[in-house]
């Protein structure tokens, strides 16, 4: 944030032409330098052949919420924390969206050691693993997502 406040400020309107930074690129490539800070933020990762999808925010982690794109629909991501649990829901708005896979960042001293997955309130098979700091969920089976589903995971 610190050094998007920088650049914000060194290009302000009331010094010289706020579209054009030469750090990101020169001429209208602002959005997507912010976007960089944005996706670290969420801790975001996607990997579409591989059907994998996380997240690891860096803000309020014990209750986030933050838009994501995928190759083909893009949707809304909230993750909160109460009583040692995790509850995460991806809403789809638009589009399909493939996962074998999930990650989740775990707060420093939490521990994660089952896992309840529901894809439009049915649940689906899923195993957890925990690795240091990280659950990774993997789907007995492919899940696919289309526009207006849901998918909520429980760690506790």
């Amino acid at each position: 944030f610190a050094v998007a406040r920088a650049v914000h400020d060194r290009y302000h309107a009331s010094r010289r032409n706020p579209w054009n930074e030469v750090e990101c690129g020169d001429h209208y490539a602002r959005s997507m330098a912010s976007y960089g800070v944005y996706l670290a933020a969420c801790g975001f990762e996607y990997d579409g052949p591989r059907g994998h999808l996380g997240f690891a925010p860096k803000l309020s982690p014990d209750n986030f919420k933050c838009a994501f794109t995928s190759a083909e629909g893009w949707g809304s991501y909230a993750q909160k924390v109460q009583a040692g649990k995790l509850h995460a829901e991806i809403n789809l708005h638009h589009g399909r969206l493939r996962l074998k896979t999930m990650s989740f960042a775990l707060a420093e001293g939490a521990a994660a050691s089952t896992v309840i997955a529901r894809r439009n309130k049915v649940e689906v098979r899923a195993e957890l693993a925990v690795s240091g700091l990280r659950a990774i969920i993997t789907f007995a089976e492919d899940l696919h997502l289309t526009a207006e589903s849901t998918l909520q995971v429980i760690l506790t």
